[in-house]
Parts: structure tokens; sequence; C-alpha cells
């Protein structure tokens, strides 16, 4: 009876001290949707806001593509994330949707085909021997959908543009097609949204000649279970909160609402019909 009673309690002890230790310092993983220095602008503050929120001290780490932010997110080594929908349904047995964000009272969000005006390129068959940028090979909007896009086109293989460029964020292709540096690109349409509304001279020499159907926004995912009621309670009443409701300004984005998973399917349907129909050379479809 002793011994059952004593390992009982080294059980318990061992169960607190793990619980203790995944909860020292939250960490908050973010994805290079856009690039560095527009991270940061975007998340200020959040760690400080957390870390107030919860009485637990909370820190932000960046990683520059989605398949390093990925491989956090396995490890756990990041107890919630901000990541793309392309790189979420990979793992999505994985970790939980702790909240999506609502912008214009949407939450669903459209991939971009954008152009230099001065490109001459007005349909999808113009982008022939054009040059092109995808954002990271995990993106949706950046890369995933493109490729069905292309595909259901006739369009199969690299060789059809004159060259192919990953800018690993949207705001960075978004800025090389304005400047005339690459004809075309694929980007996420809140990203585009963002940057017209704060600056328009962003997007002063583009045209969208494509525009996708709808895909839910990129989640905020859980993999430390322990803290999913607290911080899903945090990020669902930002809005009703003034501090929370700078973050969310700068992040651009009105409010963190619940979406069910299963709307997420349609993405993993587009991504098998890619993986099915690519020829891969040197782990580069395009």
């Amino acid at each position: 009876m002793v011994k059952i009673i004593s390992t009982s309690i080294f059980v318990l002890i061992l169960f607190t001290n793990l619980l203790a230790e995944s909860t020292s310092t939250i960490k908050i993983g973010v994805s290079s949707i856009v690039s560095a220095e527009t991270n940061i602008k975007m998340y200020d503050g959040l760690a400080e806001y957390i870390t107030k929120k919860t009485g637990t001290r909370a820190e932000i780490i960046y990683r520059k593509n989605y398949k390093d932010m990925n491989e956090l997110i396995s490890n756990k080594q990041v107890d919630l994330s901000f990541i793309c929908t392309g790189a979420y349904v990979l793992i999505d047995n994985a970790i939980d949707i702790l909240a999506v964000p609502q912008v214009n009272g949407k939450t669903h969000y459209k991939s971009l085909i954008i152009v230099n005006k001065t490109s001459n390129i007005h349909t999808i068959s113009d982008l022939k021997n054009k040059i092109f940028a995808f954002t990271d090979p995990l993106s949706n909007t950046g890369y995933i959908y493109p490729v069905y896009l292309f595909l259901k086109n006739g369009i199969t293989d690299r060789s059809y543009f004159k060259k192919v460029y990953y800018t690993n964020s949207h705001d960075k292709s978004i800025f090389l097609v304005n400047n005339g540096v690459v004809d075309a690109a694929a980007v996420d349409s809140m990203i585009f949204e963002y940057l017209s509304k704060i600056s328009p001279k962003y997007v002063d020499n583009i045209n969208i000649i494509h525009s996708s159907m709808e895909f839910p926004n990129p989640p905020v995912v859980i993999t430390n279970f322990f803290l999913k009621d607290k911080l899903e309670k945090i990020f669902l009443n930002m809005h009703n909160d003034p501090k929370g409701k700078t973050i969310l300004r700068n992040l651009g984005i009105e409010k963190f609402v619940i979406v069910p998973k299963k709307e997420y399917d349609i993405i993993k349907k587009i991504k098998s019909f890619v993986d099915k129909n690519v020829k891969n050379t040197n782990n580069k479809v395009f």
C-alpha cells in the first residue's frame, strides 16, 4: 500500500514539474508570411500582452520559412504559432486551432496572381517566358494553389517561365512585382490589402489578373494543450481590450474567432491534386 502511494506521489510530482516546465515561458512562433521587418512591426507588443494576461513570460520566435516553423511545432518547441494554411494542413493531426483572424468581417482570403502594369500580362497564358515569384513551397496562396492553377491551365513545368524565384514572404513578392524586378507573383490577398491600406505606393504599379476561390484564413495553432483554454480566452477577447485592439490593428485584423477545422479540407484536396500531378525535380515542382 505504501509503495502504491509513493509511486502515485512520484507520478504527480513528475507531472507537476513537467507542467511547470512547459509553461515557464510561453513561446509564440511566427512564420515568415511577411518579411522580418514587417513581422516585427506587426507583432509589436504581443509577447508583452500575453505576459501580462497570463502572468507567465512570453517571447516570440521567428522563422524565415514555413518548414522551419513546422519543425518547431512538431518538436513542441513552441506553445502557439501563427502559421499559413498550407503549412497547417501538413501537421493538423498533431495540433489544434486556437483561433482564426477575422478581417473586414470575413474569415476567408484568396490567392492573387499579380503582375507589373508594364508587363503586358493579362491572362495566365501570358505568363509564358516571364519571371515569376512564389513565396514558400508550403504556402497555400503563394505556392500550392498557384501550382494547382497552372496545372489546370496545362502548365506542368517551371521551364514554362523564364525564371522562377522563391521570396519567402508575401510582402517581398509584392515589392518585387511593384518595382518590376519580377513580372508576376502569387500572393496572399490579406497581405496585399494590408499593404494597399497602409501605403498605396506599395501596389501602385500592380494589376491583379486572377483571384482564387476563398480559403479559411491562416490559423493560430496551439501545441501546448495545457494552455489552450487560457490562451483561447485571451485571443477571443482581444478586441474588447484597448491594448488588445492596438495589437490587432498592427496585425491588420478585427478580431480572433473560432472556425471549424473541416473548412481547411479544401486545401488538403488541392494539395493532393498537386502532389499527384507535378513533376518533382530537385525537390522543387516549379
